[in-house]
């Protein structure tokens, strides 16, 4: 593990993305000031198997385990109201990069315009403020999404064969990134506030390469992801029930046979995501340089160029009723072979993002992600039947 690396602080840190970017930058030598909206998140965080080691004496559950250390690499801020003036400026005093995860789920009786649009324009707006006044932070890193990529008014017309390409330079909807409140609906909304922000934030980073005599507005890189569905365990759940009922819906709809998940641009398992989203804070491995080439890294698996969602939502059925017969076959699962995605108009191509931030090692695919999810749904099952589940 590399030392010193700096104090990085990490939006939504309770969170699927968030929380593995938590474990993950600590792996690889940072420290980490989690940032969350409430208290009780914190004692979430916490209780986190992976986290242990890096609790210093006065929070180890075992003091005597932590001869080495004494202190904390972890730390914590609480900003309830990411939209307010000033919201992040104490949370990233002091900082040396930001990954910004937390975002809005959308969530059909939230409002469109106060609940999704504004909370993602205004908290970006507020941690680009926050890391210019701390005068420390040197990068970064703003979590997107594939919902910016498309317009809600298309319908469920896109389909499944993949012919487009969603790789760094996949273009932005230009309809939704124009749109502005009041906006129709949740799902409008999302997709507005994802787009207007990606837009933005590319604005920055394009406005700089073209007049580069002239000074940033900004003292720091700005990175931009767009993961595809995030698969995977978490070791924040420990018991089967909740499993399923927090599940990604491309794993449940496969492996459980429920409805059909609307949209999928893509498909990455977590450690895949939290690695590019921390790797990607590595000023010597991802040169600014090498930045003005992209528009944003991609975090999704690559799919073979000519498959169709059907070849994708294929390979992992057969994988699967091949290897989970017995499963199978006693009801455990019940493998949904037609439960593909209504939508899956993109083929990922992230061969570049890869290259630049993983040293070349590819992603992992759907069917591998789905058999990891798969295993550890049966491990908490197991331990449930001998009574052994935690908390």
């Amino acid at each position: 593990m590399t030392q010193g690396r700096g104090l990085v602080a990490i939006t939504g840190a309770n969170g699927t993305i968030g929380y593995a970017c938590v474990v993950h930058a600590l792996r690889a030598g940072y420290r980490v000031r989690c940032i969350v909206r409430r208290e009780s998140a914190i004692e979430s965080i916490e209780r986190g198997p992976s986290l242990q080691e890096f609790l210093g004496r006065d929070r180890h559950p075992n003091p005597e385990e932590r001869d080495g250390q004494e202190k904390d690499s972890i730390e914590f801020a609480v900003v309830p109201d990411n939209t307010a003036p000033g919201a992040y400026d104490k949370a990233l005093s002091g900082v040396r990069f930001v990954v910004h995860v937390a975002g809005v789920w959308p969530m059909p009786h939230y409002d469109p315009d106060t609940e999704i649009y504004e909370p993602f324009v205004k908290s970006m707006d507020n941690i680009l403020q926050a890391a210019k006044k701390s005068g420390t932070v040197r990068r970064v890193v703003f979590t997107q999404a594939g919902a910016a990529l498309v317009n809600p008014d298309d319908g469920d017309t896109l389909g499944t064969d993949m012919q487009l390409v969603l790789d760094e330079h996949v273009q932005v909807n230009p309809s939704v990134a124009t749109m502005h409140p009041p906006i129709p609906s949740p799902h409008h909304a999302y997709c507005a506030a994802k787009a207007r922000c990606m837009t933005h934030l590319r604005s920055i980073s394009r406005s700089c390469q073209d007049t580069p005599s002239s000074p940033s507005p900004y003292p720091f890189s700005i990175i931009q992801i767009i993961p595809g569905t995030v698969i995977g365990p978490s070791e924040l759940i420990t018991s089967p029930k909740e499993a399923k009922e927090k599940m990604d819906r491309m794993s449940k709809a496969v492996l459980f046979n429920t409805p059909k998940p609307r949209y999928l641009f893509g498909f990455v398992h977590v450690e895949d995501c939290a690695t590019v989203h921390v790797n990607a804070l590595d000023e010597e491995r991802v040169t600014d340089e090498e930045l003005r080439k992209v528009d944003w890294l991609i975090a999704a698996g690559t799919s073979p160029v000519g498959w169709t969602g059907r070849d994708v939502w294929g390979e992992a059925a057969e994988m699967v009723d091949r290897e989970f017969k017995g499963e199978v076959q006693r009801g455990v699962f019940e493998v949904g072979w037609d439960k593909m995605p209504i939508n899956m108009p993109y083929r990922v191509d992230s061969t570049r993002t890869e290259k630049l931030v993983l040293g070349g090692e590819a992603m992992r695919g759907f069917a591998e992600c789905v058999r990891e999810v798969a295993e550890w749904y049966l491990g908490l099952l197991k331990l449930e039947q001998k009574g052994e589940g935690r908390g």
